[in-house]
């Protein structure tokens, strides 16, 4: 389960290398809206790379055996894309801006590593075990977006931090959203260790128990979520806020949906929350004021 929206409906195949559509009811359809054609063609790459890595291991197509092999090919892949002879139409899409983003080998193959640990078991004992996974299939993005979207003064071990935080920020918020969801897949992504802290424990929550130890565990990981969000942001020079408003804006709908949640009473074991697009394009206008400083 990474941080690219799943698709609403079957999308043409990646052989002819054409864009991947963005869905206008997913969260990246107004972050896009906010970038110059230039950057919005790199983006929308680097997003049909993600989506495809994505789907090699989630799509449900594939075997194990299947989709590990084709995760190989795209470790593959990515070494012939920096050596500047790739193969795949997705990576020959990816070859220009690559080179002129800077693009950084790193987001590409921890999106590969991250993909890769939900085939080998969804469970993780701590929040540092689960931050693994969610660098790899968050944070990842995070790090190919910030260099499209670009920046000036923050220095750039800080905005390698800013993209980790807002990654890790983004995907809890996914976790918590999708606690029934995921558990339709056989997948559990909330730690032990903030279960049995909780008094709740991984039986409960496979029989989909909403209790006062639910709420508890449920109440830490919003508080860790926005910990993240607010960690991120304190790293990030204002005078840089302005190139970053695609990342804020999904910032400012993700935290609008963990809220949501939150005064729902986290009634998330059998609902999953959205919010609708009228209140999503508010949301984009309200960072746009908070990235230019309104």
């Amino acid at each position: 389960m990474s941080a690219v929206p799943s698709r609403t409906g079957e999308q043409a195949p990646f052989e002819d290398g054409a864009p991947l559509r963005v869905e206008r009811n997913s969260n990246f359809f107004l972050a896009f809206l906010f970038l110059p054609r230039a950057k919005r063609e790199a983006l929308s790459a680097a997003y049909s790379y993600c989506r495809l890595i994505d789907d090699i291991v989630d799509s449900g197509m594939m075997t194990k055996d299947e989709a590990r092999r084709d995760l190989s090919f795209w470790k593959e892949e990515v070494a012939r894309l920096y050596a500047g002879s790739p193969t795949h139409p997705v990576a020959i899409r990816l070859l220009p801006h690559v080179r002129t983003c800077n693009l950084p080998r790193e987001g590409f193959l921890e999106m590969i590593r991250g993909c890769a640990m939900d085939l080998e078991g969804t469970r993780y004992q701590s929040p540092e075990d689960l931050e693994s996974y969610m660098r790899g299939v968050a944070s990842s993005v995070g790090l190919l977006t910030v260099e499209i979207c670009g920046y000036r003064y923050t220095p750039a071990e800080r905005m390698h931090e800013f993209a980790t935080l807002f990654g890790y920020a983004f995907q809890l918020t996914n976790i918590i959203r999708d606690v029934g969801a995921d558990l339709e897949l056989g997948r559990v992504y909330i730690p032990a260790n903030d279960m049995k802290e909780a008094g709740y424990s991984e039986e409960s929550l496979l029989r989909r128990e909403h209790n006062a130890a639910f709420d508890r565990l449920m109440q830490a990981l919003y508080r860790r979520a926005q910990t993240y969000y607010r960690r991120a942001r304190s790293l990030v020079d204002f005078r840089d806020r302005p190139a970053l408003l695609p990342a804020e804006v999904m910032a400012h709908i993700y935290e609008a949906l963990l809220e949501e949640i939150r005064k729902d009473g986290f009634r998330v074991l059998f609902h999953r929350h959205s919010l609708p697009p009228w209140r999503k394009a508010v949301l984009a206008g309200r960072a746009w004021l908070y990235c230019h400083g309104l």
